[in-house]
């Protein structure tokens, strides 16, 4: 990266996210990459509870509630922490943030911004501190949707009534009225946001990243477990009701016999205690292994020693067109991915020739799939790996995205310098 541009060309971007360093997202990516381009960038979140549900050791109710962390100054506002298997904590965890972060930009964002990006994983809420946000900074707002709403609480088991469905839809509504540029994870979210949205909207695409360096780079893997020997089909990520271990155990379940194919779950989450108890009920204990959380920058040591990385959702609609952040890093890996999930996904898989795809919720498939890798010549293999990452470099190279996004704030500066856009 080159010292930045001119003082006349540096932007000023406020970035509102519930969640953020020393949380482990792949958003601290983009903050860092902007401040590498030379901007000026200022983040709004919360106190940091992800994953664990508790505020970290490191802060409190006494703050810090202003930081500065690689160059990029943070603002925090407090919040009820999300706590673990709760879905009362998790609401007043979204609902507290947006209350206590739209104060905090009404009252500490006072200069002049040039773009307001708001990271909308899971609580759309988060939309609402980035209107304040936008309001008071006077500037435009960017929404970043990576979680459909309410498709995806549906899907996920979180709304069980047709009144908490309304509200979720209003609550989109809401945000998407109030932003000026909406970007998608998928190409497959457009219908989905205009159908909300009550109107048409521009949807650009901008899909997650994968940072090319990071996976080439040398791997300290002291203090990590080894894998089993054998053919080892790794998962790693959120241990969760979305990721439908269901469809995966009795996959599992079906190759019991095949002692050289092993199963290996790398992460943490509300399900990773009842997968453990599934695996000793179903006698997998010899060929399927949950490890636990590790940091994400330890992944690409499990990557190296799969031989083929494993992606699964429910089948459900909101799903089908949902592409998940481990897909890219499955990409640039280099291995073969073999996919449990219906639709984009198993698509991407496939114009890729990155592995083998099957559709969501089928078991059957899924143990085929697995048996038909591990009959593959290593060779072959290597060659479904080469193609993932071939088309990772074209799609989702991280340095190609930054500096598109980088180029819409410029154009949306310019588009209000010559007298504004109304909201559409």
């Amino acid at each position: 990266m080159d010292a930045g541009p001119p003082d006349g060309d540096k932007l000023r971007i406020l970035i509102v996210s519930q969640y953020f360093w020393p949380e482990d997202i792949r958003l601290n990516e983009l903050a860092a990459g902007l401040v590498a381009r030379g901007h000026e960038v200022t983040v709004l979140t919360g106190l940091p509870n992800y994953p664990a549900g508790r505020i970290f050791p490191s802060h409190g109710w006494r703050g810090p509630w202003t930081e500065t962390h690689g160059g990029v100054r943070i603002l925090r506002a407090p919040l009820i922490p999300r706590g673990r298997k709760s879905r009362i904590g998790l609401v007043l965890n979204y609902f507290s943030f947006a209350l206590t972060a739209s104060l905090v930009a009404l009252l500490r964002i006072g200069a002049r911004h040039d773009a307001v990006f708001v990271y909308e994983i899971s609580p759309v809420t988060v939309g609402f501190p980035g209107m304040v946000a936008a309001w008071k900074a006077r500037a435009p707002m960017f929404l970043w949707v990576l979680d459909l709403w309410p498709e995806s609480l549906s899907a996920s088991g979180m709304l069980n009534s047709p009144l908490a469905d309304r509200v979720a839809s209003w609550l989109a509504r809401r945000v998407y009225a109030g932003s000026d540029v909406i970007l998608a994870t998928s190409q497959g979210f457009e219908s989905s946001i205009r159908r909300v949205a009550g109107k048409p909207r521009e949807v650009r695409w901008f899909p997650q990243w994968e940072d090319l360096r990071k996976d080439t780079a040398p791997i300290d893997a002291a203090g990590l477990p080894g894998l089993p020997d054998g053919f080892k089909v790794v998962f790693t990520g959120n241990v969760g009701a979305s990721q439908d271990f269901g469809t995966v155990l009795a996959a599992a379940s079906l190759l019991k016999q095949r002692k050289d194919i092993q199963f290996v779950v790398v992460g943490d989450g509300h399900k990773l205690d009842w997968l453990r108890a599934q695996v000793a009920e179903r006698g997998l204990s010899s060929t399927f292994h949950c490890l636990g959380r590790f940091p994400s920058t330890t992944m690409p040591a499990f990557y190296r020693q799969a031989d083929a990385l494993l992606i699964s959702l429910r089948d459900e609609p909101a799903f089908a067109v949902t592409v998940p952040a481990k897909l890219q890093s499955y990409l640039a890996a280099g291995k073969p991915i073999v996919s449990s999930v219906s639709g984009e996904v198993k698509k991407i898989v496939h114009d890729s020739g990155a592995g083998i795809g099957v559709d969501a919720g089928s078991p059957e498939a899924l143990a085929a799939a697995i048996a038909g890798l591990a009959a593959r010549s290593p060779d072959e293999r290597a060659e479904m790996g080469r193609r993932g990452r071939a088309y990772m470099e074209e799609h989702y190279n991280m340095d190609k995205l930054f500096d598109q996004l980088v180029g819409w704030f410029r154009a949306e500066k310019s588009v209000r310098a010559a007298g504004g856009r109304a909201r559409q």
